[in-house]
């Protein structure tokens, strides 16, 4: 071959400089990258450490972690400091507010509990206080007319006078008077007896559901040409009207002059 194609075929020598430096170059490259992935690790490690999960971490990548260790542990101290994130800085006061929420609300379902226990004792009592009201009224009128069946008597109506006061008792009261009736007539009749009464007050001394004792003030005056001038004044009488419900209606069980 000729010289000149000899000579064309040899390297040059800026070439092999140039090679040489780009291979420097690329293994430079490639050991920070190594670096740099060995931080990473050795940060992930950590964190998950902190976490409670310690992964597992090969020799190569241990070693270039212990040799870059002040580095990873000065990132990991300007970590801790970085200032936590605005959703984890509002977590406890978000917290705060529910559980106030929460408080605000028991003590409002508790007060109305309250309220409504208070308003329904309220009406109970109001419901008991109308019952008693009303019983009240129902065995005052009941005595009030058994003290004036018992004591307006007529001669001229004797026996239907008589029966009006057995129609209206009950027990032992009823048997004694009806014993009695054609005897009580008969007097009534021979001296021509003429009794009006009227009731002045009344008042309950006890009572339950269906029976009740009732003190009754009441004035009665005697008429008739027969009657003595002593007896026409007029008397007033206290009288003890013992009540007992049979059936629906109240009726006199006992009679006591006071």
């Amino acid at each position: 071959m000729p010289p000149g194609n000899r000579e064309s075929e040899a390297p040059d020598a800026d070439d092999l400089n140039s090679a040489e430096a780009a291979e420097a170059a690329a293994a430079a490259a490639e050991q920070r990258a190594e670096a740099a992935r060995a931080r990473a690790n050795e940060l992930r490690r950590k964190l998950e450490a902190s976490r409670g999960e310690v992964p597992e971490v090969s020799g190569t990548e241990t070693e270039t972690a212990d040799e870059d260790a002040p580095e990873a542990v000065e990132v990991a101290e300007a970590e801790a400091e970085t200032p936590e994130p605005e959703a984890t800085k509002e977590a406890g006061p978000r917290r705060k507010r529910s559980w106030a929420k929460i408080t605000a609300a028991a003590v409002a379902i508790l007060a109305i509990i309250g309220l409504l226990g208070i308003t329904a004792d309220m009406v109970w009592q109001h419901r008991n206080a109308e019952t008693q009201r009303h019983r009240v009224a129902e065995f005052s009128a009941a005595a009030r007319q058994g003290v004036v069946n018992l004591m307006s008597m007529d001669f001229n109506q004797a026996k239907e006078s008589v029966q009006r006061v057995i129609d209206d008792s009950t027990g032992k009261f009823k048997s004694n008077f009806q014993d009695g009736a054609e005897d009580l007539i008969k007097a009534m009749t021979d001296a021509k007896v003429v009794t009006k009464v009227t009731v002045n007050n009344t008042a309950v001394e006890s009572m339950d559901k269906d029976s009740a004792t009732v003190l009754v003030a009441a004035t009665s005056q005697r008429t008739g040409p027969d009657a003595p001038k002593e007896d026409q004044q007029p008397r007033v009488w206290r009288v003890v009207i013992s009540l007992q419900r049979e059936g629906d209606q109240l009726k006199v069980s006992d009679v006591e002059f006071a």
